[in-house]
């Protein structure tokens, strides 16, 4: 890891502030209507940047920009599973079953021959459907590209998001149309 990681929360480009404001009101948005409908989303809690430096040090691996943002203003996100594709959210610390980023990764590494390259940040619908930050393709503003992967064939099967906000927004964004679309069907029934 390089030095540069600890203050790497500053390599935010400025035109994506905007974005990740908008998905963080997302997040809210989406909360608060799960509790309308007595479902649950949890979050974690913001990571202090000292727990965030020190994954990405188990790691080997500087986290992207997004997903740094996301660590220190949520720490990780549950979702009810039967509404999304990604259900949870990693942060540094565990979320459902107490594991979070770090634990998850190397488990899957030593378990899983994952490669040093990918890191385990959501959890998919289907049991062992892994979402991963890809550290081997980052791009102009070291976002890194989440690809899934499928732990039953223990392979990556595509890149799925371009980078971590969008998994994050993409996801959310559908969980809150499914839920206009049950409010709206109740309410013409």
């Amino acid at each position: 890891m390089t030095d540069a990681a600890p203050g790497a929360a500053a390599r935010v480009p400025v035109h994506n502030r905007r974005v990740q404001s908008q998905t963080f009101d997302l997040i809210e948005r989406v909360r608060a209507r799960l509790r309308e409908v007595d479902q649950r989303c949890d979050v974690v809690g913001p990571a202090p940047e000292e727990a965030v430096a020190a994954a990405e040090e188990q790691l080997g691996c500087p986290f992207p920009p997004s997903y740094r943002a996301f660590l220190r203003r949520c720490g990780g996100l549950a979702l009810p599973p039967e509404l999304a594709v990604v259900h949870d959210f990693l942060g540094v610390r565990g979320g459902r079953d107490g594991k979070g980023v770090v634990e998850r990764t190397l488990a899957a590494r030593a378990e899983n021959r994952l490669s040093p390259a990918l890191l385990v940040v959501g959890l998919g619908a289907h049991a062992r459907e892994w979402f991963c930050l890809d550290a081997s393709k980052g791009d102009v503003h070291d976002e890194l590209p989440v690809v899934l992967f499928d732990a039953r064939d223990n392979q990556v099967d595509q890149v799925f998001y371009r980078d971590f906000e969008t998994m994050v927004r993409e996801v959310l964004e559908f969980v809150e149309d499914t839920l206009l679309d049950r409010g709206s069907e109740a309410s013409v029934g």
